[in-house]
């Protein structure tokens, strides 16, 4: 038999079996179906976590460095020419200020007599973000420049023993006293590491201290530059010849190590998870080598014929292993479509989308061939094993 002849008569015994074969099919399709899904949205979920490191569509990333200065005193960390320097290398493309957009930056100041050094957000609007008690700072409140603040439950104890003692005290930041109206959490935050535990309104506070810097630089960097490696070396940098580096420190967070280590362990629970899918197609594959099983059965007396007429054992194998092969490839690819079908519209949902690309393709491809193979080779030795006299009698 030629081998165009082997894959013809294949499909025309499969056909001859519609509903055997769709009903040995639909394992196939569940199980690689459920396996594209989990990766689709699992590769969805770590790209776009990566994403959240770049600056613009461009591909341009962004890091933060933080100036903390020694003891109590208020120190602005970064001048002109420390921004000057770092503008002059090349992988950086923007230099700026934290506070220019973020609104972060430290202070000293007092809370019922007692020294604290908190870390202020500079608030333009109104905001109750992290409000555990008390109310937030009102439209009102911004409009006439009202001197209010909102203070975290470690710093309202400190001071004044309880929360509630705290609601319509004072608190003394650089030298001017706000009215303690609301408390906010002690893990209050802006983005993934930006806390804070008081809150005022920008323009109250610029009025009162138009001299103070925030001690945060953010950093943009050109695509494909490495970030990680370029942060450290200009904090490095600054730590030997900063203009405060005598009266402080220059560090900064390595985000994108962090979401790199997030992102390992998210491929790693998809991958597990997939794996527990894929024990679908290994039943599946029992029902495929059960239903090969049950042809070669049928069809004892066509083996026969086919030996009589000069097939070789090799063929009559070659012929029922294609049919195995050909059953699970089409449950496959039917399983890929369904798979991305039913991702995309989950993600639809979610906050981030479903994530296909060509190895998803050559993982159902691959997969779907290997379940043929193996649970097909069985029943087509059976098949081929067979002897003509035996068929004959």
């Amino acid at each position: 038999m030629q081998t165009r002849e082997l894959f013809v008569s294949a499909f025309r015994s499969l056909l001859s079996n519609k509903r055997r074969s769709i009903l040995t099919m639909i394992g196939i399709i569940i199980g690689i179906a459920s396996v594209i899904t989990i990766l689709a949205l699992g590769d969805g979920a770590r790209v776009a976590m990566m994403k959240n490191l770049q600056a613009s569509t461009s591909g341009e990333q962004s890091t933060e460095i933080n100036f903390s200065p020694k003891g109590e005193n208020i120190i602005a960390g970064f001048k002109d020419d420390d921004l000057n320097r770092i503008r002059e290398n090349k992988q950086v493309t923007k230099a700026k200020i934290q506070s220019d957009d973020q609104g972060m930056l430290s202070a000293r100041g007092s809370v019922n007599g007692k020294n604290i050094s908190p870390a202020i957000y500079l608030s333009q609007s109104t905001n109750d973000d992290h409000l555990v008690t008390g109310h937030g700072i009102s439209k009102q409140d911004v409009l006439v420049s009202n001197p209010v603040a909102l203070v975290s439950q470690s710093i309202a104890k400190k001071g004044y023993k309880t929360t509630s003692n705290a609601i319509n005290a004072g608190i003394e930041i650089n030298g001017t006293t706000y009215t303690i109206v609301g408390i906010i959490s002690n893990d209050a935050s802006r983005g993934s590491y930006n806390t804070y535990n008081v809150v005022v309104p920008r323009q109250v506070f610029e009025a009162n201290n138009a001299d103070v810097s925030a001690n945060t630089l953010k950093l943009t960097f050109v695509a494909g530059a490495n970030v990680s490696k370029e942060t450290q070396k200009i904090a490095d940098q600054l730590n030997s010849s900063g203009s405060q580096h005598n009266a402080g420190s220059y560090d900064f967070f390595d985000m994108a190590a962090m979401l790199k280590g997030v992102s390992t362990v998210i491929k790693g629970i998809t991958y597990f998870i997939v794996a527990v899918a894929s024990i679908s197609l290994f039943i599946a594959g029992i029902g495929v080598m059960n239903m090969m099983y049950i042809a070669v059965s049928e069809r004892t007396q066509e083996i026969g014929i086919r030996m009589a007429v000069g097939a070789s054992q090799k063929q009559i194998l070659w012929q029922f292993l294609i049919e195995a092969v050909m059953l699970t490839l089409s449950g496959g690819m039917i399983g890929y479509l369904a798979g991305l079908g039913v991702a995309m519209g989950v993600s639809a949902f979610l906050p981030f989308k479903a994530s296909v690309s060509i190895s998803t393709f050559l993982l159902a491809f691959g997969t779907s061939t290997i379940v043929g193979l193996v649970f097909g080779i069985l029943p087509a030795k059976t098949a081929s094993n067979k002897n003509l006299i035996d068929i004959l009698r």
